[in-house]
């Protein structure tokens, strides 16, 4: 039976309904109330998902960098570096397969930390020699002075290279994108990616070769 929630007449309309219209009046009013004080739905971020997937999948991922054949000293940082990656392309990622996604990441991600071996050797000195320097105390000014007048040698030489290769060769071997990324990003082949960073190395191991010739003959 519906009813009406008009004015009541006290005289002729009957208790029960009466009792029926304010207990309709005070369902109302707690359905109203409850609707304020329900919680507002928490907008999910890429940080909050990046942390479920970090917690999920760290010791996974951790394996299968050592499974991928990577030095064991250097797994844990390309495992933090996987979810770099993952963070960087989370905001595209459709959500299926998380763990086939982070596999062929961490794939890359190896086989990239191989490619970069090389760069590394030519001017910090190997892998060991970096640890050993991090697990003594702060930096002396003189290290942190040999770094800075390293840095400034690796942008002067790229600066000295062919521009056609000279993008491919800074994103990959010094800000760490993989070769996937560069061709989405240069919109040019995959392969394409390879053979500019194939005479991008080339050309810098003659610009180091030059450089330190020229300090010997001065």
């Amino acid at each position: 039976m519906l009813v009406s929630y008009g004015k009541l007449d006290e005289r002729s309309a009957p208790v029960a309904t009466v009792l029926q219209v304010v207990k309709l009046w005070v369902q109302k009013q707690e359905l109203a109330r409850a609707t304020d004080e329900a919680p507002r739905p928490h907008s999910v971020t890429v940080d909050d998902r990046l942390s479920e997937i970090y917690d999920a999948y760290f010791a996974k991922v951790f394996r299968w960098v050592r499974a991928f054949g990577c030095p064991e000293s250097d797994i844990e940082d390309v495992t933090q570096e996987v979810f770099l990656v993952v963070r960087r392309k989370l905001s595209s990622f459709n959500g299926d397969n998380v763990a086939a996604w982070l596999y062929q990441i961490a794939s890359l991600m190896v086989r990239d930390h191989r490619r970069r071996a090389w760069f590394r050797r030519v001017f910090y000195g190997g892998r060991d020699q970096t640890l050993a320097t991090l697990a003594t105390s702060a930096p002396s000014p003189s290290e942190l002075l040999e770094e800075k007048q390293r840095r400034q040698m690796i942008y002067a030489l790229v600066g000295q290279m062919n521009v056609k290769w000279r993008a491919a060769f800074v994103l990959f071997e010094i800000e760490g994108y993989s070769g996937e990324e560069i061709a989405a990003l240069e919109r040019i082949p995959v392969a394409t990616v390879w053979t500019h960073l194939h005479r991008a190395r080339r050309e810098f191991v003659e610009l180091v070769g030059r450089r330190r010739l020229h300090a010997t003959d001065v």
